[in-house]
């Protein structure tokens, strides 16, 4: 039986449903466990962050909704991608390629190594839409100029002609946008989308992230470990640590009353700006090994909170109110400091 707590269902059936997705990975090193019964949803046209240290699960779970996972050597070992109802898992090759880009498109961490450096740009975004639609050559390199206009590229036309090393990293991001956003998909993932650019193109990138949803009406999946990007953009907020997801909130309640140490301690690490004078506490200690599954919570060696029940016992995440989860066995004491 797994172990996960359902989301609400008011918002009718969602778009995205993932439940008890477990993946491991084989390394010379042994097998490594790198989802290990993540479960959430996705509903049309909100924007869902998923937060965590690197090699918390983000990525693989991003890759696993998009089939991408290469197996091997990574090997699926239970659990559901149902988007719009269909599973992602048992999708055939030819399935999954009607799928990417339209249905769902993906932007990823390093737009250079993502772009294809031989050909030209407009000529990479234009072979997205004629590989899901019927039009001309003319037409789609048309549209691909409309498109680089759209996310913000001046002189579109003459960029089109362009390789990608002749564009910056925030003009190639924008380019990456381009190509996700080409065929309207109902589901957008974005990999760590600010990574390596200065804050202000940071903050073009996200702001275009929002023209770009609201221009097609996509649900966003946005992956990071920036809290400041997730305050700015998400609705709903997944909070993953060793491979499982340990809080899920609204985002103004995570910030405001967050229900696991993990996410404590990750709002403690960061500057805040409400505050004249504010020492950051680093968490302790080093993620687990994904190699080796030991019996209680993961996090209990790094967690203040830390009891025997914490290393015999591995808590679920369970509904603890207000569409929240918690996967803490004391999460009530955390709710009970915040109060006082």
């Amino acid at each position: 039986m797994s172990e996960f707590a359902s989301e609400p269902s008011a918002q009718g059936e969602p778009l995205l449903s993932v439940s008890d997705l477990a993946v491991e990975f084989r390394t010379e090193d042994g097998v490594a466990r790198a989802l290990d019964g993540v479960s959430f949803d996705v509903h049309a046209g909100e924007v869902v962050a998923i937060v965590g240290e690197s090699g918390s699960g983000k990525s693989v779970t991003a890759l696993s909704v998009l089939g991408l996972l290469r197996q091997p050597p990574a090997r699926v070992l239970g659990g559901e991608v149902l988007l719009r109802g269909r599973d992602v898992l048992a999708m055939s090759r030819r399935e999954l390629r009607a799928v990417r880009g339209t249905e769902v498109a993906m932007i990823f961490q390093d737009p250079m190594t993502a772009l294809n450096p031989v050909h030209r740009v407009g000529r990479q975004i234009a072979e997205m839409i004629r590989l899901h639609s019927r039009v001309s050559a003319r037409a789609a390199n048309a549209r691909a100029v409309e498109l680089l206009d759209l996310v913000g590229v001046a002189q579109p036309a003459t960029r089109a002609r362009q390789y990608p090393h002749e564009f910056s990293g925030g003009m190639r991001q924008r380019a990456m946008i381009a190509m996700a956003i080409a065929n309207n998909p109902a589901l957008l993932i974005a990999d760590e989308p600010t990574t390596a650019l200065d804050v202000t193109i940071q903050a073009q990138v996200l702001e275009l992230l929002r023209t770009a949803q609201q221009e097609t009406g996509a649900a966003t999946v946005l992956i990071t470990h920036d809290l400041g990007v997730v305050a700015e953009m998400a609705e709903r907020v997944l909070v993953m640590y060793a491979g499982r997801i340990v809080e899920r909130a609204d985002v103004r309640q995570l910030f405001a009353r967050p229900r696991h140490p993990y996410t404590v301690g990750l709002l403690e690490s960061v500057p805040r700006l409400d505050v004249e004078t504010q020492e950051l506490t680093p968490i302790p200690g080093s993620p687990p090994s994904l190699l080796v599954r030991r019996p209680g919570c993961p996090f209990a060696p790094r967690c203040a909170l830390r009891r025997s029940l914490c290393d015999e016992e591995r808590p679920p995440l369970v509904d603890i109110g207000d569409g929240r989860a918690s996967a803490c066995h004391f999460h009530e004491e955390l709710e009970a400091a915040h109060a006082g």
